[in-house]
């Protein structure tokens, strides 16, 4: 697909509006994986504002893909707007699957929102929909999305019985993207667990199966809990190489909330010897999440409570932190990763 995008490209313009919508339902998984997002958010929205010809069956799917792509770049009530109207139309064209797929997106809007209760009432709703209907692939990405927010909530033996149901799902199925994310899902859990060795394995699959599809935002959270693991390990030189390496890939594809959880750990790796420059980076994650109204995520995701006391005596860095170009942040840490 990328070696003939330019084609795609030019066909997208000269396409009726019928045509352009088939474009957008067939790349819009593409571009979820971090490859033109902005440009397909784009495309999406023109398509979405032309004249009310395609119908609600066509135009809750569209919604649907739009309602995920901007859930991905952490622009969760433009999500949540898209996945609501995407349910009204699929259910008024009694379109099941295009249901359980708008119960998914208002779930992931709900996890951005910090609403984990209302995101666990749309994930399973969309998984009592796959089950009904007996799509797998449907199931398994409903399962993987509870064990998401059973690990936001602490609650381990949830997630690890919701990811292994979907990684084994995955598996039967062949599905690359959804394996990768399980993986992810499981390191995690060990990682929680106390389980290096464990984690490592799971997310060292997880990062190849990301690199082997082009799938970017996999590939930053696998490198992210690699770095973690080696925090683990007391290796903070592999630690700092691998956080940078996803903190930049986050900045590239606007994975803001993300970002703002990379800039806090990487904060919490250098505070000890640097705490002027940890200052500056937890500044630079304060601006991100008020400047995009993103919720804090818990203490075991940001190291905060440990990193905070070591820079009380430097408030002006923090300040400094907030105000500093957000690329001009990123620059710096990449040049600090690439020297270790």
């Amino acid at each position: 697909m990328e070696a003939d995008y330019l084609n795609v490209r030019a066909a997208f313009e000269h396409a009726d509006g019928r045509t352009k919508a088939r474009v957008c339902l067939g790349l819009w998984r593409y571009w979820r994986n971090g490859a033109h997002i902005g440009e397909g958010r784009d495309w999406l929205a023109l398509v979405l504002a032309a004249p009310d010809e395609l119908g609600d069956d066509v135009r809750a799917r569209l919604l649907h893909g739009a309602a995920i792509l901007a859930a991905t770049q952490d622009e969760h009530e433009t999500a949540y707007g898209f996945a609501v109207d995407s349910l009204g139309r699929a259910t008024a064209a009694g379109d099941r699957a295009t249901i359980g797929h708008a119960h998914n997106a208002l779930g992931i809007a709900a996890i951005g929102g910090g609403d984990h209760e209302a995101a666990v009432a749309h994930f399973e709703q969309s998984l009592v929909v796959w089950r009904e209907l007996g799509v797998p692939p449907g199931v398994a990405a409903a399962l993987g999305n509870l064990s998401k927010v059973s690990l936001s909530r602490g609650e381990l033996a949830a997630a690890e019985r919701y990811a292994g149901e979907c990684l084994d799902l995955e598996r039967a199925n062949g599905n690359t993207r959804g394996i990768l994310l399980a993986l992810e899902c499981r390191g995690q859990i060990m990682l929680a667990r106390g389980d290096v060795a464990a984690a490592r394995a799971a997310l060292g699959e997880s990062l190849a199966l990301s690199r082997q599809i082009g799938d970017a935002f996999g590939a930053a959270m696998a490198q992210h809990q690699l770095g973690l693991a080696a925090r683990a390990d007391g290796d903070p030189a592999e630690a700092l190489r691998l956080l940078v390496a996803a903190l930049v890939t986050r900045h590239e594809v606007g994975d803001r909330l993300d970002l703002a959880i990379s800039l806090d750990v990487v904060a919490a790796l250098l505070a000890p010897d640097d705490p002027a420059h940890a200052a500056r980076l937890v500044g630079a994650a304060d601006n991100l999440r008020a400047k995009h109204r993103l919720t804090e995520p818990p203490d075991e995701q940001t190291l905060r409570s440990a990193t905070l006391p070591m820079l009380s005596a430097y408030p002006r860095d923090r300040a400094a932190g907030r105000a500093a170009s957000l690329d001009h942040i990123v620059a710096t840490l990449k040049d600090l990763g690439s020297s270790v």
